[in-house]
């Protein structure tokens, strides 16, 4: 993507056009006690605008220098990465020609929109207490002060880097639960108490030996003490084995475990491919593109090498170089899939990385070492050996996207981990088709017989807001961000029972995570306020991506997971009858009860309260939506608007490509808290024949409509779920005598691009011996694959199939191209058993490329030929009742049903001068 020539779009502000859109929570401006601007925050991309991304950027800094106080301060840019739709440039301080650590400038802003959408400021606007670089020893004087915490439980150390900076001392690096293999929290404790004060320092990396270990040591430079020192390898401290996705999962038993025999675990391998270099030296090699197995680590044990390209073998504990094939298929599957997700700075940095499945000496502990070059990762081989498992082979190269984002969130002590978590565990879910623990990031490694935490698992119950949040370790901190980034996953489609809704609710959300890394500034503390900091950013990211589409979903999901409260305003339509809001609505989205027609003006004295009326066709129609407010504070008059839009029957329809506005209203009263208002009417003249699909949309700066900021068209079913301001209502009646004929016509669009289309049809609601028959294009049948339909008249142009009530039927197979509108001509020929005004629905759903492209539901209420229901000739224009003396004469094609004359008369009908000679006009 090229930030420099991309056409901006611009999101729409609502009525109060110089207020942000609250996406977030802290929308905005934030200084700090001294009037210092610290954050600049408008995901909505609505404010700070320039014709490109880059000026956008440059403008913001040079326009607001005065409220940065970067006029007074050596700043210089260091850094500019873009991810799929964020350009983020960072500035680092220098003072005295020295950078400050921790003390930058980052902005961010949003590519297609060429605007800023976040700024975050940590610099040092005062810098008088800095020590003259004068003062500091040189590393070799203080070297001894270094090494010294090293001495002990390590067999040698020695410093690999060494850079003078300067360091504002305010922090410490968390500790962990509990030690590591390789670092004792007593050793991590090692140091001085923070003393706020600016400190010249040597920040150093030391290595050990004996064990292998990588550290951060700060050392001030004019004392020679030593500040504090941190671990630089990432951990995760797990005990698994996956493979395809683990014996647990897959067989959903939980008493198989680490110690299970290879006669039982070689039951749950599975044939798959990975590629490997040629032959070399005529032997082949787990070496690829991406990874390559080495014995680096103790113990040793050499790496397959095959005379043919195959890495065949029992699981451990039968033959241990599984565990190197594993990890490698693993590792270069989840690499391939994160290269697909198109993150440019990701894809532009991501290098080789050595793989040891066998090391650690035996211990029970995995590690990637970015610190390396090429970079690496040990895999212990205690308890279950982690090269087994998927849950460890993907958190630990998740801790190498990290540093290839130059993204530093903390390591092992940190929210770094809830990602790590997170991310492997959503890709895996497509691996696991029924559905078993999905929750368990570890679920071979963590079984019931090897229990090591309660912890570690993506649904806990625990929240940000928990007043007991200061005792929580950090393991389950890391969960709870790790639970909430999961409940976006479900909301976004994760809870799904169709496999292609769930991949693309996972691609949608790894996505999310990798361009947020992109955005939110490096922080490596345990508080609250980091996770805030990543939710919001994941927030910010799915702005830039897909103009927020699922902003909404993402928001209560960390609502519900304590990270901020419910937006103090929330309007909303609702989705169906019982719908207060919620997002993710139900599936069943088209049924809204806030949106209904009246067929005369309020004008006439008709009351809107009465209720909907199907819309009648040549002559203007009402249209009234009920918005409500399930906020704490009141929505203020003038702050709202509503739009209604319309468009033809079908499936597949794209907004806002096949969707029309009937106009637009402000609401100029207040919405109470917990409360509603009538907004209304807008006017139409509806042209199809009984069947609207109607939609409102409620948008304002303190809640804004997803349908402001999208960046792109996107199947319109997708805004009804994923935005509680956005409300549907098809209006499809269809009253059917039994016996009779009922016709209807349907629309299948095409998508953006070209798709591979499906076209599946529920009638098992419809009793047996009711007939339905469809006509189409012959080209949509032509080469498609029929279930359960039957062609009964083939032709050029047109064809025509025939199915039965109480099944389903599918052409599945055919091709549409973008902007195709392919009509499907149904007639249903009801069942003579029908019950009198019971409803019978009729399902037609649309895939496009094994997605669900959208549903329409028919619902045919099935009338009896009783006094109190009227019956309209559409050959005479006369309405009759089944009392009259010529019913005789009228056949099933004549008997159109109306539960009230009125629904009759207003489309054209005239009394019989027999049977209603009220009704007869002449």
């Amino acid at each position: 993507m090229n930030a420099h020539h991309t056409e901006p779009q611009r999101n729409m502000p609502g009525p109060q056009a110089d207020k942000p859109l609250r996406m977030v929570p802290g929308v905005g401006e934030h200084t700090d006690s001294d009037g210092v601007l610290r954050a600049y925050v408008d995901p909505g991309a609505t404010l700070h605008r320039a014709p490109t991304a880059r000026q956008a950027i440059d403008r913001f800094m040079k326009a607001r220098s005065d409220s940065l106080r970067t006029g007074r301060i050596d700043l210089r840019e260091v850094d500019s990465a873009e991810g799929a739709a964020t350009l983020r440039v960072r500035y680092q301080q220098f003072h005295n020609d020295i950078p400050v650590v921790g003390a930058t400038v980052q902005a961010v802003a949003d590519v297609k929109q060429a605007a800023v959408v976040q700024v975050d400021h940590t610099a040092e606007v005062d810098v008088s207490d800095a020590p003259d670089p004068g003062t500091a020893h040189p590393l070799d004087a203080v070297r001894k002060n270094a090494l010294a915490p090293f001495q002990r439980d390590f067999a040698s150390a020695e410093v690999i880097r060494d850079e003078l900076a300067y360091l504002r001392d305010t922090s410490r690096p968390a500790l962990p639960d509990t030690d590591y293999p390789t670092a004792s929290i007593a050793l991590l404790k090692k140091g001085r108490k923070p003393d706020g004060a600016l400190h010249l320092v040597h920040d150093l990396l030391v290595e050990t030996t004996g064990p292998f270990e990588h550290f951060r040591v700060v050392l001030d430079a004019v004392s020679g003490k030593l500040l504090w020192l941190a671990l630089a390898g990432k951990f995760v401290t797990a005990d698994l084995k996956v493979f395809l996705p683990d014996p647990v999962t897959e067989s959903d038993d939980g008493t198989l475990h680490g110690h299970s025999s290879a006669a039982v675990l070689d039951a749950f391998r599975h044939d798959v491919q990975a590629e490997v270099a040629p032959a070399d030296g005529g032997g082949f090699r787990l070496d690829g593109d991406w990874f390559r197995c080495t014995d680096w680590d103790p113990p040793a044990f050499p790496q397959p090498e095959e005379t043919s390209p195959d890495f065949t073998y029992q699981t451990y504990p039968a033959d241990r170089s599984f565990l190197s094939a594993n990890a490698y298929y693993w590792l270069d599957s989840f690499a391939r899939y994160l290269r697909s997700l198109g993150n440019a700075t990701l894809n532009a940095h991501m290098v080789k990385v050595e793989v040891d499945a066998q090391a650690y000496d035996g211990q029970d502990q995995s590690e990637w070492h970015g610190t390396l070059t090429p970079p690496r990762i040990r895999f212990g081989e205690g308890g279950a050996p982690d090269a087994g498992d998927f849950g460890v082979i993907g958190h630990e190269y998740t801790h190498g996207v990290f540093d290839w984002l130059d993204a530093q969130h903390g390591g092992s002590s940190s929210y770094e981990h809830s990602v790590c978590d997170a991310l492997p565990a959503i890709y895996r879910d497509r691996f696991n088709p029924d559905g078993h623990r999905r929750t368990e990031t570890f679920p071979f490694d963590n079984n019931a017989t090897d229990r090591w935490s309660t912890e570690r698992r993506l649904d806990v119950s625990e929240r940000f807001d928990d007043p007991a949040f200061d005792d929580f370790g950090v393991n389950l901190r890391n969960s709870m961000l790790g639970t909430a980034l999961w409940r976006c996953y479900l909301g976004m489609g994760g809870d799904s029972p169709d496999p292609a809704v769930r991949i693309a609710a996972a691609d949608a959300v790894n996505r999310t995570m990798l361009e947020m890394l992109l955005i939110v500034p490096d922080d490596s503390s345990s508080d609250a306020a980091h996770a805030v900091s990543m939710a919001r950013g994941c927030v910010t990211a799915d702005s830039t991506l897909t103009g927020g589409l699922y902003s909404k979903v993402m928001d209560e999901a960390f609502v519900g997971q304590g990270l901020w409260a419910p937006r103090p305003v929330d309007v909303y339509i609702g989705d169906n009858p019982a719908d207060l809001g919620a997002v993710p609505s139900d599936a069943q989205s088209w049924t809204s009860p806030d949106i209904w027609v009246r067929n005369n003006d309020i004008s006439t004295g008709d009351n809107p309260e009465l209720g909907h009326e199907a819309p009648v066709n040549g002559r203007p129609n009402h249209l009234y939506v009920r918005v409500h407010n399930r906020g704490t504070q009141a929505a203020a008059s003038g702050a709202f608007q509503v739009e209604a839009f319309r468009c033809d029957p079908g499936t597949g329809m794209i907004w806002p490509t096949h969707f029309q506005s009937l106009g637009t209203m402000v609401i100029d009263q207040p919405i109470p808290a917990g409360g509603a208002v009538r907004v209304g009417p807008l006017v139409w003249t509806p042209q199809i024949a009984d069947h609207e699909c109607l939609v409102a949309v409620v948008h304002g700066a303190p809640d804004p409509a997803v349908t402001a900021t999208l960046n792109g068209p996107v199947p319109y079913s997708r805004l009804v779920r994923f935005d509680n301001n956005v409300g549907q209502r098809n209006v499809a009646p269809q009253l059917a005598a039994p016996g009779g004929k009922t016709h209807m016509t349907t629309t299948l669009h095409g998508g953006p691009a070209r798709s591979s289309g499906s076209w599946h049809l529920d009638a098992t609601a419809l009793p047996d011996d009711t007939r339905l028959s469809i006509r189409t294009l012959s080209r949509l049948t032509k080469d498609a694959a029929l279930t359960g339909l039957t062609v009964t008249e083939p032709g050029q142009v047109r064809s025509t199939l025939e199915m039965s009530g109480g099944g389903t039927a599918v052409v599945d197979g055919f091709t549409l191209e973008p902007g195709d509108r392919v009509a499907a001509d149904i007639t249903i020929d009801f069942s003579h058993h029908a019950e009198h005004l019971q409803v019978y629905p009729l399902v037609v759903t649309q895939y496009q490329d094994g997605q669900p492209a959208g549903r329409m539901t028919i619902q045919i209420t099935a009338v009896k030929e009783r006094e109190d229901i009227f019956f309209g000739n559409p050959h005479s224009g006369e309405l009759h009742v089944s009392t009259c003396p010529h019913w005789s004469r009228l056949g099933a094609g004549s008997k159109v049903p109306f539960l009230r004359a009125e629904d009759a008369l207003v489309r054209g009908y005239n009394g019989c001068a027999s049977c209603l000679p009220a009704l007869n006009t002449g």
